[in-house]
């Protein structure tokens, strides 16, 4: 765990796959956005923070359903922290929990079985924390169905989880349809971005990470597009 700017840390985890998350501390208490892989490493990372302060963890974000955001709930929830997601990502988690379980242990097969825990706090499509220093919201379709950007408006920052990386990833969930038009949908909000922390691979990218993104998204769908005329032939 490491500062980025103002309030805003990123931690990285190596754990599974490499996953990046963001930590506000604020003037009175901690928000966690991004739950950890499981009970065990959501410990972890609150050790780190307790290396950097003594303020209470009060408030965690799932900035979408899969398991190195939502695996360590029950951690969080132990030592009494809000838990905050919208309410499509507690719907997904009620669908989804077992497979998504069950998908994660085909790649990593240490990965445990966990019990599903639910967010404590669900919201329709935004919700602010910090008295505004902390804004999440949902725009469309992406990576997952689900997956929301959290914005740090004093800081400049923006924590894209798994939407925005330095390379495509995983794309079996992805809604590529929507993808595009949910990145456009970001950059029409205007937001005064210096810096996007992504999920995955490196932690921390400049603006110029949306654009190119997007150039990637176009350039998968038309590889696609020309493989499928291709075997028409």
């Amino acid at each position: 765990m490491y500062p980025l700017i103002g309030s805003v840390y990123v931690a990285e985890d190596s754990h599974y796959a490499k996953t990046n998350y963001a930590v506000y501390i604020g003037a009175g208490s901690v928000t966690v956005i991004g739950a950890g892989w499981s009970p065990d490493t959501a410990e972890l990372l609150a050790k780190e923070i307790r290396n950097v302060t003594d303020k209470p963890i009060r408030n965690v974000i799932l900035p979408d359903h899969d398991p190195e955001y939502t695996g360590g709930s029950a951690y969080w929830k132990r030592i009494g922290a809000t838990i905050t997601s919208t309410e499509l990502t507690e719907a997904v988690l009620k669908r989804e929990w077992d497979k998504t379980g069950e998908f994660t242990r085909k790649h990593f097969p240490t990965y445990p079985s966990l019990p599903l825990v639910l967010p404590t706090k669900t919201c329709k499509n935004d919700f602010t924390l910090e008295n505004g220093a902390i804004h999440g919201f949902y725009l469309g379709p992406s990576h997952n169905e689900d997956d929301i950007f959290v914005y740090f408006p004093k800081e400049k920052v923006l924590y894209a989880g798994s939407i925005l990386k330095e390379h495509l990833g995983n794309l079996v969930f992805a809604n590529l349809e929507q993808y595009p038009k949910t990145l456009v949908r970001l950059r029409q909000l205007g937001l005064q971005i210096d810096k996007i922390i992504s999920g995955h691979w490196s932690a921390v990218h400049g603006p110029d990470l949306i654009e190119r993104y997007l150039a990637m998204l176009k350039e998968h769908s038309e590889m696609t597009l020309g493989l499928i005329k291709e075997s028409f032939r």
